[in-house]
């Protein structure tokens, strides 16, 4: 939960920035962070399922 919660606020922020900022590259760069947050949600979801409870 707390990993999700980290990726989550990363990609709230560029979400944001891509809002307020005029930079070209911001929005492959949001890009590139949201393949990198699924990637990291799925991975962080398959150790949670393997860890003890």
């Amino acid at each position: 939960l707390v990993g999700a919660g980290i990726l989550g606020a990363g990609f709230i922020a560029y979400a944001v920035a891509l809002l307020i900022s005029p930079r070209s590259d911001l929005p492959m760069r949001t890009f590139g962070y949201s393949i990198t947050y699924l990637m990291a949600l799925f991975a962080l979801l398959l150790v949670d399922h393997y860890l003890p409870h």
